[in-house]
């Protein structure tokens, strides 16, 4: 499935907010590592890089409940 998250929103906040819901365990802390989406243009965050290798994070690979749109919109994955 693909999502479109606008500028300046949380990817969590997002997909809550129209009714989709990711396993989040850590309560979207990013300690749990399974709220995994692909979201190749969101920045990479420490925790990130904590779930993920460096080639996981070159495919796209990111911690949905750390991910955040900033100037514009972000295209993200949920596998």
């Amino acid at each position: 499935m693909h999502i479109l998250c606008p500028p300046h929103t949380r990817l969590q906040d997002h997909l809550l907010k129209n009714g989709i819901h990711i396993l989040t365990a850590c309560g979207g802390r990013g300690n749990c590592g399974k709220c995994r989406v692909i979201a190749p243009q969101a920045r990479i965050n420490t925790m990130d890089r904590v779930w993920f290798t460096e080639e996981e994070l070159r495919e796209g690979w990111r911690l949905g409940c750390q991910v955040f749109a900033r100037e514009s919109a972000l295209e993200v994955e949920l596998p």
